[in-house]
C-alpha cells in the first residue's frame, strides 16, 4: 500500500519522529513523508513512533486508496492536531462556539464539585480525637481501632455544624467562618448527648454532603433492625431510619470498650482552628453559594432523585482521598502541602513507615490533609468530563466496518460467507440509523441472539464500533461469566477482528483466585511481622484501589489522560482504563456496585464511565446472580454506557429484568446530563 505521513510535532518531538520516518519513507516535504509499505512495516512504524511519543508528538498516516481518495489510518500522539479525516486546522480560536460545544454532558458538574470538595473539608474531622491521635502516636501502644469510627464522628460533627439551618444559611456561616471564629457546637461530649437531626431532617444539599462523609471509607452495612432479613435495605430505607453508629462499627456497643469511648469523643484541636483550613473553607463555600443558589433554593433532593450526582461525587472524593493519602511526606510537600498546613496546628491525619528510624512517624497534618483532598476532589470533578475525549478510541479496521466477504475474490466463497454471516451487516446498518440517538436521547440496550458458530463475537464488535463511530467513543468491554474463556475470547477478538496488542487488554485473576491460592497455601497469608496495615497507619485510604492479583495482558500505551495525575500512581489501574477494548470476567466490573469498603469500586466505575459494555452469555448465570447482574447493567446505564447482551438463547423474563435495570439507570444519567424535553 502507498501511504503518506504528516508530522505536526513540536519541540524535541520533531527530530525524534523524523529519525523514525526517514528510516521507512521518503521525505517529500519539511513535515511530510511518502512510501510504499506492507501492513507489517506500517505496524512497525506505528510501534516505534509510540515508543518515543510525548505530549508534543502528533503524526498522522494516510492510505492513498486511489487517485481521488485517501483514508486516515491512525494518529500517534496529540489527536487534537488533526480532525476526524486527518486534516490540519488552518485557524484557531479560544472563544466558545456553541455549534462545537457539547452542552448535554455533566450539566450538574458544579454540584458534583461542591459536594465533593465540601465533604472533603469535613470527612476526617473525627480523627481529631484523643483516641485516634494516641493510635497514631509512634511512642504510644494502643488498640488499632476505635469503638466509633472516625467517619461516624465526622458525620456527627458536620450535623452539629449544620444544626437546623437551611443550606444557604450553613453555607453562609462556612463562607464567613474566618470572621465568626470557633463555633460552640464543637465541644467534648458523649455520643448520646449529640442531639443531631436524622439524615432525612437535614436540608437537601447538606444531606448529600453528610452521606459522602459517612460513606467515604465504608458503605453502611445492614442495620440491626434488618439483620434477620435476607434483603438489604434500600437507600430510601437507610434515609428514613436513624442511622446508627453500629452500622459502621460493632465495637461501639461492646461493653469492654466503655472506658475508651470517653477518649473516642474527647476532641483535640479541630481543623477549624487552622487558618489554612478556614481559608479554603471560605473560598469553597463562597463559590458554592454563587454557583448553586438556584438549586439550593429549590431544595433538589440529590440523594434520592439524582443518583448520578451522588455516586460521581463519592467517586471524586474517594479518589482524591486515596491519591493524597498515598503520597509520602516528601511528595506531599512537592504538591503544595506546605501552604496547606499550619505550623502551629499539631493534629495529624496519618503516619508512614520510616526505614531510617525503623518505626512509624507522623506524615500529614489533619488540616493539610483535608485541604489537600478538597483541592484534588474539586480538580478531579473538573477534569472528569474530559476523560472520554482524552482516552484513545479503537481505530476501526475493515473487519469492523466493511461487509462480510469484502476481500474475498472467489465469488462462490463470497456468496457462502454472505449467506452465513450476512446478518452481521444488516445489524451494523440498522445500528448506523440509531447510533446518534443512543447518545442524545435513548441510550442503547440490545440483544444479539444467534446460534453458536454464527459469528456473534464479530457481530458484537461491529455493532459497538458502529455505535461508537456515531457517538464519538469507540471503546467497549466484554464481560464473561467463565474465567477459562477470558483469554480465549480475548485472543479471538485480536485474531478475528484484526486488533493489535496496543488496542486490546485482557484481565485475568482476582480475589477469587487469591482466596483459592491462600486456602491451598496457608503460609502465603499475612504474618504479624509484615509491614503495618493501612488501618494501623491511620489511613484506610492508602490501600491500593486495584487488586494486585489481577493481571492485565496488554501492550497498551499508557498515554496521559485527564485523570492520569490521580490514577497513574495506582499500579495497574491505568491499564484497565486506557485500553480501547477490554475482555474480562464479570467479577472485574461487579465491584462498581458491590464494593462496600475501600475504593475498590473506582476502577470498575471508571471503566464503565469510559466504555460500552458487552455481556457475553448472561443466561449462564443463575437466579441468585440476577440481582448483581441487574445492578451492573443499571450502573452501566447510569454512567452513560451502551449495553449489548450476546447470547444463543435467553429467557424473556431475564431479558426484561435487565432491560428494566438499564432503563432505570439511563433515566438517572439523562436527568443529570441530557437536555430536558
Amino acid at each position: 500500500m502507498m501511504v503518506t505521513f504528516v508530522s505536526q510535532c513540536e519541540k524535541k518531538s520533531l527530530p525524534k519522529t523524523r529519525r523514525v520516518l526517514d528510516a521507512f519513507a521518503n521525505r517529500i516535504g519539511n513535515r511530510t513523508w511518502q512510501t510504499v509499505i506492507t501492513n507489517e512495516g506500517l505496524i512497525a512504524v506505528k510501534k516505534l513512533l509510540r515508543q518515543t511519543a510525548t505530549k508534543n508528538t502528533a503524526v498522522s498516516c494516510h492510505w492513498i486508496r486511489s487517485r481521488s481518495r485517501s483514508e486516515l489510518l491512525w494518529v500517534v500522539g496529540n489527536k487534537d492536531k488533526f480532525n476526524a479525516e486527518g486534516y490540519v486546522p488552518v485557524n484557531y480560536t479560544d472563544q466558545e462556539i456553541d455549534q462545537f460545544m457539547d452542552k448535554n454532558t455533566f450539566k450538574v458538574l458544579p454540584v458534583i464539585q461542591a459536594a465533593a470538595s465540601i465533604s472533603a473539608l469535613f470527612h476526617d474531622f473525627g480523627k481529631a480525637t484523643v483516641l485516634f491521635q494516641n493510635k497514631l502516636d509512634p511512642n504510644k501502644k494502643t488498640e488499632n481501632f476505635e469503638p466509633y469510627r472516625h467517619e461516624w464522628i465526622s458525620y456527627r460533627l458536620f450535623q452539629a455544624f449544620v444544626g437546623e439551618k437551611t443550606d444557604i444559611q450553613w453555607l453562609e456561616n462556612l463562607s464567613e467562618i474566618d470572621r465568626r471564629g470557633y463555633p460552640d457546637c464543637y465541644k467534648d461530649r458523649e455520643e448520646d448527648s449529640i442531639n443531631a437531626p436524622k439524615l432525612t431532617e437535614l436540608p437537601a444539599f447538606a444531606r448529600l454532603v453528610a452521606w459522602l462523609i459517612i460513606t467515604h471509607h465504608k458503605l453502611p452495612v445492614y442495620p440491626a433492625w434488618k439483620e434477620s432479613e435476607n434483603s438489604p435495605p434500600s437507600l430510601t430505607e437507610l434515609e428514613n431510619q436513624d442511622i446508627q453508629a453500629l452500622w459502621n462499627s460493632h465495637q461501639c456497643k461492646d461493653p469492654d470498650q466503655k472506658e475508651r469511648i470517653k477518649d473516642n469523643w474527647k476532641l483535640c484541636d479541630l481543623p477549624i482552628k487552622s487558618s489554612q483550613w478556614r481559608s479554603m473553607a471560605c473560598r469553597i463555600a463562597t463559590r458554592t453559594l454563587v454557583q448553586l443558589r438556584p438549586w439550593l433554593e429549590n431544595q433538589t433532593n440529590w440523594l434520592e432523585e439524582q443518583l448520578f450526582v451522588t455516586h460521581i461525587s463519592r467517586l471524586c472524593l474517594t479518589l482524591a482521598d486515596h491519591y493524597y493519602s498515598s503520597l509520602s511526606l516528601k511528595q506531599a510537600f512537592e504538591k503544595g502541602a506546605e501552604e496547606w498546613r499550619n505550623p502551629h496546628y499539631k493534629v495529624y491525619a496519618n503516619t508512614e513507615w520510616s526505614d531510617k528510624e525503623h518505626k512509624k512517624v507522623f506524615k500529614q497534618q489533619l488540616d493539610e490533609h483535608l485541604t489537600g483532598v478538597a483541592k484534588h476532589a474539586k480538580d478531579i470533578a473538573k477534569k472528569l468530563p474530559g476523560l472520554n475525549r482524552s482516552l484513545n478510541p479503537l481505530e476501526p479496521n475493515d473487519n469492523l466496518t466493511k461487509n462480510v466477504g469484502f476481500d474475498e475474490t472467489d465469488k462462490e466463497k463470497k456468496k457462502e460467507l454472505k449467506n452465513k454471516f450476512g446478518w452481521q451487516d444488516k445489524a451494523r446498518r440498522l445500528t448506523e440509523k440509531i447510533g446518534k440517538d443512543t447518545l442524545l436521547k435513548n441510550g442503547f440496550f440490545g440483544i444479539n441472539m444467534a446460534s453458536t458458530g454464527k459469528g456473534k463475537t464479530r457481530a458484537n464488535a461491529k455493532i459497538m464500533t458502529t455505535i461508537g463511530l456515531q457517538t464519538g467513543r469507540v471503546r467497549f468491554s466484554v464481560a464473561l461469566g467463565l474465567r477459562v474463556l477470558t483469554l480465549q475470547t480475548g485472543r479471538e477478538f485480536r485474531d478475528k477482528l484484526g486488533l493489535t496488542d496496543e488496542e486490546l487488554a485482557i484481565a485475568v485473576g482476582g480475589i477469587a483466585v487469591k482466596q483459592l491460592f491462600e486456602n491451598q497455601n496457608p503460609s502465603s497469608k499475612r504474618s504479624g511481622k509484615e509491614k503495618l496495615t493501612a488501618e494501623e497507619h491511620g489511613s484506610a485510604s492508602s490501600d491500593e484501589l486495584f487488586d494486585s492479583d489481577i493481571t492485565i495482558h496488554s501492550s497498551v500505551e499508557l498515554t496521559s489522560h485527564s485523570l492520569s495525575k490521580w490514577t497513574g500512581i495506582q499500579k495497574g489501574l491505568d491499564k484497565l482504563i486506557v485500553a480501547p477494548v477490554l475482555t474480562c470476567t464479570i467479577d472485574h466490573l461487579i465491584p462498581a456496585t458491590e464494593g462496600i469498603k475501600g475504593g475498590r469500586q473506582i476502577p470498575a466505575m471508571l471503566r464503565l464511565l469510559t466504555s460500552d459494555l458487552i455481556l457475553d452469555e448472561p443466561d449462564d448465570f443463575g437466579l441468585t446472580d440476577l440481582p448483581a447482574l441487574c445492578r451492573l447493567v443499571n450502573w452501566a446505564g447510569m454512567l452513560g454506557s451502551r449495553v449489548l447482551l450476546s447470547t444463543a438463547t435467553i429467557p424473556p423474563a431475564l431479558a426484561f429484568a435487565l432491560f428494566q435495570a438499564y432503563q432505570s439507570g439511563w433515566k438517572q444519567y439523562a436527568k443529570a446530563n441530557l437536555e430536558e424535553d
